[in-house]
């Protein structure tokens, strides 16, 4: 078997030479280097501070390197008192088409998250909730386990109120997007987009077109983001004495085409807002089935993902940076899970997108 021999001055190893494929631990690397373990474990964990050497760190480092040193997880559980994961729940069927990974929001936050992890030394496990299968699941066990510091939620039901055991037992957990129903007495930690300005500054530009009487294709009734938005949809229309009719519908195609059709067969529009682009392909059909598709068509969406154009049809969208939502849930996680905060509550503005083809000033 090939072996190394130790470089340190004092003979670590007493003295022996280290067998190459051997698995090294940590009481290993410290003889190797002629050190006790505590000192290596403080430098293998940054915690070195002043009264270690930066050469004899650097020593450490390039022996844990030359060895192949892989930390004990569990031990390192101990030391640090955290296990390094954070817990993604996310519904086993969710709202829109299909599942969680065809849901652009849903990868372009993944895809904000990544860096921010690689940056904290965070991993992520991926929980899979079922509210049919399994609405009663607890989370807490996860905690007590040790095998998460703390839990992002994505996606979550109006109804959902498993977050609870979490509040009253002090365990960290964002919401990322969406929110449980309202509750006096309850305040949540949560990351979103600022949907109510977004929303206002989307039924602005349909105003400023010369729109006078609204369609509005809402997302479902009792979900936290859509009452955020009729309440920019509000704010931009106090005053105006635009006209606006509500329909509600879950983001999929044949219910906003259903929601569509059943308004434009009772009376006509000027404009259509329509919640979210997963919807336009239905509320587009419905308009072509009463002639009032193509150009004549005027049309915005309030949420939609910063890395898709306008369409045609679209006169305004607001568009949602999901990268930075992404970034900014694993940063605010991580200080509920050093106690550096005790609540969370962030907004992350979104973008106007205008189609010049609809102002003629």
């Amino acid at each position: 078997m090939p072996l190394r021999r130790s470089r340190n001055g004092g003979g670590g190893m007493n003295g022996k030479e280290y067998p190459a494929g051997r698995s090294c631990s940590i009481r290993d690397l410290a003889r190797y280097v002629g050190l006790s373990t505590c000192t290596v474990s403080k430098v293998l964990n940054n915690r070195a501070g002043r009264k270690i050497p930066p050469a004899t760190q650097e020593r450490v480092l390039a022996a844990a390197r030359e060895l192949n040193y892989v930390p004990n997880v569990n031990a390192q559980r101990l030391f640090r008192r955290r296990s390094g994961v954070i817990g993604l729940l996310v519904p086993a069927h969710p709202m829109t088409p299909g599942n969680v990974f065809g849901d652009s929001h849903f990868v372009d936050i993944l895809s904000g998250m990544e860096p921010r992890l690689e940056e904290s030394d965070y991993h992520l496990m991926l929980l899979f909730r079922n509210e049919e299968k399994r609405p009663d699941e607890s989370y807490q066990r996860l905690f007590r386990a040790g095998t998460i510091d703390g839990l992002l939620i994505w996606g979550a039901s109006p109804e959902c109120g498993y977050y609870r055991e979490l509040e009253e037992n002090g365990m960290p957990y964002l919401f990322i997007t969406s929110t449980p129903a309202a509750e006096d007495s309850v305040q949540v930690n949560t990351v979103a987009s600022d949907y109510r300005r977004t929303a206002a500054e989307v039924t602005g530009a349909m105003v400023r077109a010369g729109c006078r009487k609204l369609l509005y294709l809402a997302g479902p009734e009792k979900s936290s983001v859509t009452a955020a938005m009729r309440l920019g949809v509000d704010d931009a229309l106090a005053g105006s004495g635009v006209r606006l009719v509500t329909r509600f519908s879950r983001y999929v195609p044949d219910e906003a085409r259903n929601a569509a059709f059943e308004a434009l067969k009772r009376e006509q529009f000027d404009g259509i807002l329509n919640v979210s682009r997963d919807m336009t392909p239905g509320v587009l059909e419905a308009a072509e089935a009463f002639g009032t598709g193509g150009d004549m068509l005027r049309m915005a969406t309030l949420d939609c993902a910063s890395n898709r154009p306008l369409l045609p049809q679209e006169l305004a969208a607001g568009q949602v940076d999901d990268l930075s939502i992404g970034r900014a849930a694993i940063d605010s996680l991580i200080e509920l899970i050093e106690r550096k905060t005790a609540r969370i509550s962030k907004r992350i503005p979104g973008t106007l997108a205008v189609n010049p083809r609809f102002f003629t000033d």
